[in-house]
Parts: structure tokens; sequence; C-alpha cells
């Protein structure tokens, strides 16, 4: 789906978006490509409150360009997506997102060749405040990654690499404590003729919060430690059917307050499955662990679920489901804490056509219910969302 995300929820770890799709997923030949897409979005909640909704139109606009070539044994991917909306009532929302996806895949020879990558994912997000209620912010979230890779034998791989993540939230007392980690990771790899791969690394990270909850404490030490052993693989089980892993424990140590140091195992799965030559089914599921923004201590723990079918009825319709549920626990926050024996759980929906009407110009259309539950009576809210978008690509 051509569909914006205005309010995509929020996430439990920085992760990048994927990268660019490849030439044969899209239909498009390799090169450059512009896009530009222009729509209408009606929010029943754009305030994302509890009580005394507020509804409200906006009009959408967007500029893209991809990009995919390979040049001898170097491959360049780009995906580059500015996105704006414009309120007609709350106009104190008007914002826009600049998202890319970037990487070189390089190779000296073809033994030893890896990926610098950079990505940017900026999106609107839901914050409970300590005082009650919701405030609609902006967040983002960057990754830059360098790996090499040695082809040791024809299946086994060595691997190293650096790299870097950061979030930062517009609205104070997020829910992660806006961290900056400067990481570096050595691993093996074994990769078999069926496609099938298993990656086994050890991560060690340097990082610290940036979030006003911490920073405004007077000399309050926010850097903090993390390692972690993570095994991950792809499992092609059928030519139609693949499965990608991730198993991993995480240990976060505090320099001067041990009160928040946690640990524990996290990971998730996503499966990808060519029904038939029409249809497809997308679901994944992931488990994780963060600090809970805040310096009295404790951690969240959180479980995410989706699942996404989509049919292509014609050779210009398509109709696709989305269904996200997320659950969050606050565990050994102290009583004094706002977020003392917090829970909420996220659902969503969304229903989409896409129509090709032109080979350069899809219309979409879509449909998205948001819900939120929480222990906090002033966290909750419901908001239905739709909308229209047309987009053309050369």
């Amino acid at each position: 789906m051509a569909t914006p995300a205005a309010f995509a929820q929020q996430q439990q770890q920085p992760e990048p978006p994927p990268p660019p799709p490849q030439p044969q997923q899209t239909g498009l030949p390799e090169g450059l490509h512009l896009s530009a897409q222009a729509g209408v979005e009606h929010d029943s909640n754009v305030l994302r409150t509890a009580t005394n909704e507020i509804s409200d139109t906006a009009l959408t606009g967007g500029l893209g360009l991809s990009f995919n070539r390979r040049y001898g044994l170097q491959r360049i991917r780009a995906d580059v997506q500015a996105q704006w909306w414009w309120y007609s009532d709350q106009s104190d929302l008007d914002f826009h997102t600049l998202n890319y996806a970037l990487a070189w895949d390089w190779s000296l020879t073809p033994r030893f060749h890896g990926v610098a990558s950079a990505d940017r994912r900026e999106y609107r997000e839901v914050t409970t405040t300590a005082l009650g209620g919701n405030q609609v912010g902006s967040r983002v979230e960057r990754v830059e990654l360098l790996e090499g890779i040695f082809d040791v034998t024809a299946t086994w791989r060595a691997l190293a690499g650096i790299s870097h993540t950061k979030n930062d939230s517009s609205q104070p007392g997020s829910w992660d404590g806006e961290p900056e980690i400067n990481w570096w990771h050595v691993g093996v790899g074994y990769d078999l003729p069926s496609g099938s791969s298993v990656r086994l690394r050890y991560r060690q990270g340097d990082g610290e919060y940036h979030d006003p909850a911490f920073t405004t404490f007077a000399a309050l030490n926010t850097d903090f430690k993390d390692s972690e052993w993570e095994l991950s693989g792809r499992w092609t089980v059928t030519g139609k059917t693949t499965v990608d892993g991730r198993l991993a424990y995480l240990r976060r140590e505090h320099d001067a307050r041990p009160q928040l140091d946690f640990s524990g195992w996290v990971g998730g799965a996503n499966a990808n499955w060519e029904i038939t030559g029409k249809t497809r089914l997308t679901a994944g599921y992931a488990h994780d662990l963060t600090s809970t923004g805040t310096p009295l201590g404790g951690h969240v723990v959180s479980d995410r679920l989706f699942l996404a079918p989509i049919w292509a009825a014609t050779g210009k319709t398509s109709f696709s489901l989305r269904y996200d549920y997320t659950r969050r626990r606050w565990e050994d926050v102290p009583a004094p804490s706002f977020d003392s024996g917090r829970r909420d759980t996220v659902q969503a929906l969304a229903l989409g056509v896409d129509w090709s009407a032109l080979r350069w110009l899809t219309v979409s259309g879509y449909l998205r219910q948001e819900k939120q539950s929480s222990s906090i009576p002033s966290a909750k809210y419901d908001a239905t969302v739709f909308g229209v978008l047309a987009k053309a690509t050369f």
C-alpha cells in the first residue's frame, strides 16, 4: 500500500526500515525513479485523547526517489521519501517527515564483501505525560552500519562491523529515554545451498540517554553499556515460504544508577508465504526489553504481533489487510513513579485497496482503526482514520 502512516505505533527497540525493494519485486527496471503523491485524510481523534475527541482533515503530499543499480561487484541502493500533512483546523499539528534507506553493497574481492548503510525513520508518536493524558509528537530513529564479511569457505563466513543508533523524540518523557549507542560486533555465519543461513554475533555498545527526564537531573550520569549474544537466521522452507528469526540475550548496565539495569531474552520471527500467484501472507512476532524513560528505575517488556495478507484480485487491483497488536508491561518501577505497575495494549486494524489506473499512476484508499487500552485511564484512546491517495512513479 502507498498509504502514509501519520500515527505509527511506538516501537520498543530501534529498528531500521527495510531496504528498498529489489527491481523484480516492484516491477521497475534498475536505475533512478521519481515519485510524487497527493491525497486527503480524515482522523476522528487527531489529538489521541481519552475524552473530548477532536476530528480533523488533512491534505497530504509527498516526493520520493529510488535508485538501484549494480556497478561490477558493487551495488548501490537508495529509497528516500518526504511527506507532508496540512491540517484544516489543528494547524499546530502540521508536520513533515523524511525517511530514507541507503546502502552500498560493497565488494573488494568476491570473497571479501559487506554493506555500508544509513537508515532514518520519522513518524508521529503518542506519548503519555506524567500528569496524565496523551501528547502527539514526532520521533526519529536512525541506524548507521558498516559490516564486512569474509568467505572462509563456500559455506562458512567470518564477519565484523560497527554501527550507530540514535532515537529522538519531540516530547519529553519518551518511553525509552532517547538512547544513543555506538556498537561493535564480531561473528560467524553458515550458508546452505538452499538459501537458508544462520549467524552468531556478539555485540557490545556504549550509550547514553538524551531525554530531559534524565538530563535535567544535576550531576546525573546517563551512560550505560549494552552486551548481546545474538543467533539469527533465515529458513527457506519452500520456494514460496521463508522464515527470518532472531534470538538474543541482552544485558544493559548503567554506570551510576544500577536500579536501571535489566537483562533477558529478546527476539522474534517474521514469515513470508506466497500462497498463490495472487495471494501473499506475512506475519511476525517480537519480544523486546528497553528502559522506562525515567531515572527512577525499572524497564519495559513488550510483545508485538502482526498479520498482513494481500490479495491481487486482478492485474490492476489489490486488497490488503493488516492487524497489529502490542502489549507493554512496566516492571520493577518503584511506587513513586507514574508508570509503576503500568500496562498498555495497542491494537490497529488497517484495510486498503490499490488500483493501478495507469502504468505510472496508482490510486489507493485506506481505513485504519486504532485503539489503546491502559491501566492509566487518561492514556486510553480510540481513533478511526481514512483517506485516499494518488501516487505517480516515473
